[in-house]
């Protein structure tokens, strides 16, 4: 039987947050997501403690990481104002992810490294689950909120189906179509579902799910023309500071600021989710 979304009491609304921003398929955005929430909510005034799962090397702490005078990265960092890390693969760090949660502070963004499920299965459940994890953050008041990055290969659906086996409805699922690959549901087959040459009805099922059975939201992030990402990315410009960036053209420049602009309404949906 579906369910249908739950109304959030004000009990609700006051409860912590832990985001997980993940996807067993690589490549599929998860940092440049992680990067557009986070610099989204800070812009707006809300306090966020961010991690970066993949260590010293990861996008979100090259980009949202607070330097020294001379540039450099901090190795010292504060998640709420810049950007904590820890290496979700390493057995003597994995734990970070839910060891955080000890600050007390009401929202908490962690960027995951690609395919890092059974990372997380290992830090309370000795690999054989989440069971043991969702229940530790649930003890210590934090809802999990999974945003899982959709493209159009069937292996980010799959991440999906794989994460609802193991979470079910103990955490909100969001799904972020990542609209570089197209914005049709034509796009995204194995996630909207298609009729194949033989007439058969593929796909779509997973959705379905986190749609109508789980309750779950759907938002699409603009594209980012590719060129204009990869000047941005190079310097390592929070996108904010790339809309006003000299060293980009000016058409360049508008090409940030309108993806500023349609990120922060895709975002909105976001915020009953966020306790915002």
């Amino acid at each position: 039987m579906a369910r249908t979304q739950q109304t959030r009491t004000p009990a609700a609304s006051r409860q912590k947050r832990v985001v997980l921003i993940t996807s067993e398929k690589g490549g599929v955005g998860k940092s440049v997501t992680a990067r557009t929430l986070v610099e989204h909510l800070r812009l707006g005034g809300t306090r966020v403690a961010a991690y970066d799962a993949d260590g010293g090397v990861g996008s979100l702490l090259r980009v949202l990481g607070t330097r020294d005078e001379a540039g450099e990265l901090l190795d010292e960092q504060d998640p709420t104002v810049g950007v904590g890390y820890y290496n979700i693969r390493a057995d003597d760090e994995r734990a970070t992810l839910l060891n955080c949660v000890a600050s007390g502070e009401p929202l908490i963004v962690h960027d995951l490294a690609g395919g890092s499920l059974a990372d997380l299965a290992r830090i309370s459940d000795m690999g054989e689950g989440l069971d043991d994890l969702l229940a530790a953050f649930a003890g210590q008041g934090y809802r999990p909120i999974v945003l899982h990055l959709i493209s159009s290969e069937v292996a980010a659906t799959q991440s999906v189906a794989r994460w609802i086996e193991l979470a079910g409805d103990r955490v909100d699922h969001v799904a972020i179509r990542n609209t570089r690959w197209g914005k049709a549901e034509a796009d995204f087959p194995f996630w909207h579902g298609y009729v194949d040459g033989r007439g058969e009805s593929r796909g779509g099922k997973v959705r379905r799910r986190v749609l109508e059975e789980f309750g779950g939201l759907e938002i699409s992030l603009p594209p980012l023309p590719a060129g204009t990402f990869a000047k941005i990315d190079a310097d390592a410009l929070p996108f904010a500071v790339a809309a006003d960036a000299a060293r980009l053209t000016i058409a360049e420049r508008s090409h940030v600021a309108r993806y500023l602009r349609e990120s922060a309404v895709a975002f909105e949906r976001l915020r009953p989710l966020l306790g915002l």
